[in-house]
């Protein structure tokens, strides 16, 4: 809701125009279009995890799991600087880069949720198989949710966001799923992604 005030406020302002926000929209769909292509294909690289059959419910957080499948981070990494170079190629203030990322991001949720869910199951076999990433019970719902909210919030970093203000805009528009984590977690993730 404060988020809407202030782009209104922006609009009403001349601060932001309607062709600057359409763009970067555009720009965040196509990244974030392009790297969901990449992660899908990129499941053949994913080995299971050392750490398979050893994760307890609510005691790693979001970062030990990602950084216990091997490549993954890189390759999350790779991906938030493939969608954050679409903004790089005009002047797109960070206000303009969390509102799109977060709109096209909750238009694509549901195929991240199932491409991350599909990797974290071939990493950890063990602790997801059987796990379904729709099923707001299961800590495959979360650990996928928290991810996906890393990537987009470092991709914001990438952009020039701080980082912050990244995961705020990020999580706030996500369904719910990134909740189950504490912001901190998604912060740290976030940011050893955009480092990678």
């Amino acid at each position: 809701m404060l988020i809407q005030e202030a782009k209104r406020l922006q609009k009403l302002a001349g601060i932001i125009t309607e062709a600057e926000e359409a763009n970067a929209e555009q720009a965040a769909q196509k990244g974030l279009t392009d790297f969901l292509g990449d992660l899908k294909s990129a499941a053949s690289t994913i080995k299971p995890s050392p750490k398979d059959g050893e994760i307890q419910e609510g005691l790693l957080t979001l970062f030990a799991v990602a950084a216990g499948a091997p490549g993954l981070i890189n390759l999350l990494g790779k991906g938030a600087d493939l969608i954050g170079q679409y903004f790089s190629q005009g002047t797109v203030n960070s206000t303009k880069v969390g509102a799109a990322l977060q709109k096209a991001g909750h238009k694509l949720e549901h195929k991240y949720i199932e491409a991350i869910a599909f990797l974290l199951k071939k990493a950890y076999p063990k602790d997801y198989g059987d796990q379904d990433p729709f099923d707001e019970s299961s800590q495959l719902h979360d650990t996928a949710h928290g991810i996906y909210a890393a990537i987009l919030a470092a991709a914001a970093i990438g952009s020039g966001v701080e980082a912050a203000n990244a995961v705020n805009l990020i999580v706030k528009g996500l369904e719910g799923g990134a909740a189950a984590f504490k912001t901190a977690e998604v912060a740290q993730l976030a940011q050893k992604i955009a480092a990678a």
